[in-house]
C-alpha cells in the first residue's frame, strides 16, 4: 500500500463532499418538479 498524501486526502474529501451537495441538489430538484406541477 502506497501511502498516500494528505493533501490528495483532502481535496478527494472535498470532492465527496461536492458530490453529495450536487445529487442533493438533483434529488431536491426533481422532488419540487414532480410536486410543483399542480399548475
Amino acid at each position: 500500500d502506497l501511502p498516500a498524501p494528505s493533501n490528495i486526502s483532502s481535496w478527494w474529501n472535498f470532492g465527496s463532499l461536492l458530490g453529495i451537495c450536487l445529487i442533493l441538489q438533483i434529488l431536491t430538484g426533481l422532488f419540487l418538479a414532480m410536486h410543483y406541477t399542480s399548475d
